[in-house]
């Protein structure tokens, strides 16, 4: 059981904003302190002052569903201080029920709680339009607003669009082409107000085609000015994806594309499964291999998931406190191990910051 640390002072409800001028970061040794502004070098990310960076995160889970009560500052400081993660992803879900667009005015206040909570503890956050198709006028308000209001804090970053979809590779349901005209709209939406935060492109077939992308990169964006702080997303889960697509992912390495794994678990695919059918169980062998070439190359990873839906990927059970405190009895398998996992990694020590 994790020894608790001091009560927070303040409880946020998740459904009430908080203001910009009254968040103050609590910890000094905070990510965002200790990496600063991250930028990207040839196929790298790296921090402020010019060293390799590797981030290791949680995901949150889609905002409108199971989970979302831990979309504030408490959780979040929790994650911080006890799992010891560095970023969070936060995915605003798009076309399913009660999503972006049935209800956008619930979406934005929940993700504008998030950034704020990010912000306040310190964390770098990813800004996830998790969408599996293409809503390019929708997409570029979200962005334009959100980078307008808080693209000059150095813990945002931006995903562009969540694991277009396809039913081969060659079958797909958005190309490189089209995401990579997509891609330029919302660069140059995102740059007239933040200059200089990392935005993250899709790549096609559910974040896999990496491949492809480095064989014709983005240089510039619509408006024809050369883009900068540009990373790609790759997913990947072990139980489902192998050597076919880390052999991908080394071709576009060895042309100097910088990537992402903003997605990523120890499971399959097969979602949705209750936890007592055993249908999607963890593939260690496969995880090992896949942290082994993550670390050897300094690609940061994002873990799916904090919810507390009825499947093996979930890492609470839905009785957990939605500001954090979490024992045992409130994480399932998958969340022990998760939570293990980046305490293990900080103990040996994180990637050199700059102070």
């Amino acid at each position: 059981m994790p020894t608790l640390p001091e009560e927070p002072k303040t409880i946020v409800n998740p459904e009430r904003g908080i203001g910009l001028k009254d968040i103050v970061s609590s910890d000094r040794s905070t990510p965002v302190k200790k990496y600063g502004q991250l930028k990207v070098v040839g196929s790298k990310i790296l921090s402020e002052c010019g060293k390799p960076v590797q981030l290791a995160g949680m995901s949150l889970f889609w905002h409108q569903w199971s989970g979302k009560e831990f979309w504030n500052t408490n959780a979040l400081g929790w994650l911080r201080d006890d799992w010891k993660i560095q970023y969070i992803r936060a995915p605003i879900g798009i076309e399913l029920e009660d999503g972006y667009l049935e209800d956008p005015k619930t979406a934005e206040t929940i993700i504008d709680n998030a950034i704020k909570a990010a912000i306040d503890k310190g964390l770098y956050i990813i800004v996830d339009w998790h969408a599996n198709d293409m809503h390019l006028d929708l997409a570029r308000d979200f962005f334009g607003r959100i980078s307008k209001e808080y693209g000059s804090y150095p813990n945002i970053i931006y995903e562009l669009f969540n694991e277009p979809s396809g039913r081969t590779p060659k079958d797909l349901d958005e190309t490189w082409p089209q995401l990579k005209q997509y891609s330029e709209e919302l660069i140059a939406t995102i740059r007239e107000h933040d200059p200089d935060n990392l935005i993250i492109v899709p790549t096609p077939f559910w974040d896999q085609l990496v491949d492809q992308v480095a064989k014709d990169p983005i240089t510039v964006d619509s408006k024809g000015a050369p883009v900068k702080n540009i990373a790609y997303s790759l997913h990947f889960y072990a139980r489902e994806h192998g050597e076919e697509l880390r052999k991908r992912a080394d071709i576009a390495l060895a042309k100097g594309l910088p990537i992402w794994v903003t997605q990523c678990g120890r499971v399959g695919i097969n979602f949705s499964s209750p936890r007592f059918e055993n249908a999607n169980l963890p593939d260690i062998k496969s995880w090992n291999v896949w942290q082994k070439w993550m670390d050897d190359n300094s690609i940061s990873y994002c873990k799916w998931s904090l919810g507390t839906k009825d499947e093996t990927s979930s890492s609470l059970y839905p009785t957990a406190n939605p500001n954090g405190y979490w024992t045992n009895t409130d994480l399932t398998p998958e969340g022990i191990w998760n939570r293990n996992h980046f305490r293990e990694r900080y103990s040996k020590g994180w990637s050199p910051g700059c102070d």
